[in-house]
């Protein structure tokens, strides 16, 4: 080398460094490329993971969850258990009583707002009070109290107004 012109060893040594250059590049490249790639490994890897530690919480929730709706179920027979004893009870000790509450329900009280309902069973007396809309709600209602029941209390002041109508009145059951 020390024989070449200075040209040529000026030339043979930029080439050389060029070629560093270029080598120096391509391992700089290939290290990003390395790089790049590792990381979306591991990016994949954590997204694996993440999904599977997700899945995991998922079925740990829908458990408990199963799990805290079989404790409520439990619960709710249980309670729904206790409640089917009292009515038993209750239709056990049933008395007239009951017939004539559900005639009231059924036919009396169809159309109006109850306000109270107080039952003496010493005196066997039923008082009622309310609101009715109509006037010819009350008309009808005391044609089905006269039909069932005796001394009934129907106030005249239950008529006076045609609609919007507070009304109260009582009747003796057997």
């Amino acid at each position: 080398m020390n024989l070449l012109p200075r040209k040529q060893k000026k030339r043979l040594k930029l080439e050389m460094i060029y070629r560093n250059i270029i080598y120096s590049g391509l391992i700089l490249i290939l290290l990003v490329l390395v790089l790049i790639f590792f990381s979306g490994a591991f990016l994949f890897f954590l997204n694996f993971k993440y999904h599977n530690i997700e899945k995991n919480i998922m079925e740990k929730q829908s458990r408990v969850i199963e799990s805290e709706t079989v404790r409520g179920m439990e619960r709710k027979v249980k309670e729904l258990n206790k409640e089917l004893e009292n009515l038993k009870e209750i239709k056990a000790k049933q008395s007239n009583l009951y017939v004539i509450l559900d005639n009231i329900n059924n036919d009396i009280l169809k159309d109006v707002e109850l306000y109270t309902l107080e039952i003496d069973k010493d005196l066997k007396k039923v008082t009622i009070t309310g609101f009715a809309s109509d006037r010819n709600i009350l008309v009808n209602i005391k044609e089905i109290l006269e039909q069932k029941y005796k001394n009934i209390d129907f106030p005249i002041s239950n008529f006076t107004k045609a609609q919007n109508i507070d009304f109260t009145f009582s009747f003796i059951y057997e």
